[in-house]
């Protein structure tokens, strides 16, 4: 089993999937349109870990 630290991203890491998950929410988009229940997923599921890192971010703003 990993521990725990493995498990964690790296903020450029997270940075590169929030840049996969923008360029998903577009595809589902154009395919299903903007208010199809997985459009909608996937732009929550974008949400969620761009406000992780802007937290990352600011907690090494605020410890330097």
């Amino acid at each position: 089993m990993k521990n725990a630290s493995s498990l964690v991203l790296t903020p450029n890491e997270l940075l590169s999937y929030i840049e996969y998950l923008r360029k998903h929410l577009i595809h589902i988009g154009l395919i299903y349109g903007f208010n199809h229940v997985q459009t909608i997923e996937a732009s929550q599921e974008l949400d969620f870990f761009i406000f992780e890192y802007q937290k990352i971010i600011s907690l090494s703003n605020n410890s330097a």
